[in-house]
């Protein structure tokens, strides 16, 4: 039986998850809510979906749906999610998970104890490219490694949520948890120092910033987010037997394996995908076929421990979003 699908919002994200879901093998896009029936209706029509509602407590109350995917603005992640664990719906959240580390541990917390299922849509963290690519570091391909770079770029200018700290606007939590995620990946979480530097729009929110990272063996990671132009999106690892680039670490394409003299050793492509989002979907899946409450690629303390470097960034720039602190009581 095919896994019935929900989707919960109709924006640019919900649109990319329903194009993939219909073109997977076990998973059934079977329902869309949004906030007006009408635009519910056109979504559903346009990708196929079984169902529709024009509202998300509809979507919640249907007994069919099995998985309730997110995808709204930052700022209603936490009161959306919470509803659906409260209706026992298991939950593939878009990141950020939460406007910060309190409300994410708000929601595991409340997942774990009604035993629902909760993960981060953290899509990078699913994608075979990079387990590949880290089996190779692992066993020793460039050596021992001393650093990471990594850099993301879009123009977002004009994209309104992103302007308003009230939506939990700024570059950081929308492209710059992908630099963050990559040095992640490559170098753990044994930090030792944080540092960041900043630029802000005239609305408040960060609209570029630099976050280096210093890790307790003497790693570094110098990570590079920004809402005002488009980027390379690459991502480099340096060892002390070579280097490795990974080309757009925002939907891994290739790495490219060098010696410490620069020739080119090897090129690793990815794999045949439909967009790269089925990797997460197809793991929500299987966790729950095992009836397991979170996927291991990425898992709740992955999550919160991204969360935690995120809030550290935005301590350092005296950052606050007025929802960040709406914590309910189970």
């Amino acid at each position: 039986m095919a896994l019935k699908f929900g989707i919960l919002g109709a924006g640019h994200m919900a649109e990319r998850m329903a194009d993939t879901v219909r073109q997977m093998k076990d998973v059934e896009l079977y329902a869309a809510a949004s906030r007006t029936e009408e635009k519910a209706r056109e979504f559903a029509e346009r990708y196929g979906a079984v169902k529709y509602y024009g509202s998300y407590e509809a979507l919640m109350e249907d007994a069919e749906v099995e998985l309730i995917y997110i995808a709204t603005p930052n700022h209603l992640h936490y009161q959306q999610a919470r509803a659906c664990i409260q209706h026992g719906k298991p939950v593939l959240l878009e990141k950020p998970f939460t406007l910060n580390e309190r409300q994410a541990q708000a929601l595991i917390d409340l997942a774990e104890m009604h035993q629902v299922f909760l993960c981060e849509a953290m899509w990078v963290r699913f994608m075979p490219l990079m387990h590949q690519l880290k089996r190779e570091i692992e066993k020793g391909r460039i050596g021992e490694v001393t650093a990471v770079t990594a850099d993301i770029g879009y123009d977002l200018r004009e994209k309104e949520r992103l302007n308003r700290l009230d939506m939990g606007g700024g570059a950081l939590l929308d492209v710059g948890v992908y630099p963050v995620t990559f040095a992640l990946q490559i170098l753990g979480k044994e930090i030792d120092n944080i540092s960041t530097s900043m630029v802000r729009m005239g609305s408040g929110v960060d609209a570029q910033e630099f976050v280096n990272l210093v890790y307790t063996n003497g790693a570094v990671a110098g990570l590079y987010a920004t809402m005002l132009s488009n980027t390379d999106k690459q991502g480099k690892i340096y060892g002390t037997d070579g280097y490795i680039v990974v080309d757009d670490i925002n939907n891994y394409f290739c790495y490219r394996v060098y010696s410490t003299k620069g020739e080119l050793l090897e090129t690793v492509e990815r794999p045949e995908q439909i967009s790269g989002l089925e990797y997460e979907v197809q793991a929500c899946a299987d966790a729950l076929r095992n009836r397991r409450l979170e996927c291991p690629q990425m898992s709740h303390g992955d999550t919160l421990f991204l969360m935690r470097v995120l809030d550290t960034v935005r301590r350092t720039w005296d950052m606050q979003f007025p929802q960040e602190e709406a914590v309910q009581d189970f």
